[in-house]
């Protein structure tokens, strides 16, 4: 039962981080060229979702927080042309520079 515990507090959390991704990515993808304002909530709210229910179990479990990096970098990879379009930041290009700024150089280009 100690899986179970807080998941109530973990939903909360998703939901209230996906309504202010939601409402973030609606506000940016007014004023930005290439994305609707329903785009840019939907992929925020889902950014949001997944970082507002990750902080829930920060503490609770490593492996559980691996899985919420790991699908964090998978809506970032697969929305990147639009996360860039709606910040300016490719999260690709920004993964590869943070990486190699620790030393560890890896290119995840897919050319």
């Amino acid at each position: 039962m100690a899986y179970n515990s807080g998941t109530g507090l973990a939903s909360l959390a998703g939901v209230i981080g996906g309504g202010i991704g939601a409402y973030l990515g609606y506000n940016q993808g007014l004023v930005t060229d290439g994305i609707s304002p329903i785009q840019g909530a939907l992929i925020m709210g889902a950014i949001g979702l997944v970082i507002g229910s990750a902080g829930a179990f920060i503490l609770k479990s490593l492996m559980q927080f691996i899985v919420y990096i790991i699908m964090f970098a998978l809506l970032a990879y697969i929305f990147r042309g639009q996360i860039e379009a709606l910040t300016g930041v490719n999260p690709v290009t920004a993964l590869e520079v943070t990486l190699s700024n620790f030393g560890l150089n890896v290119d995840l280009s897919p050319d």
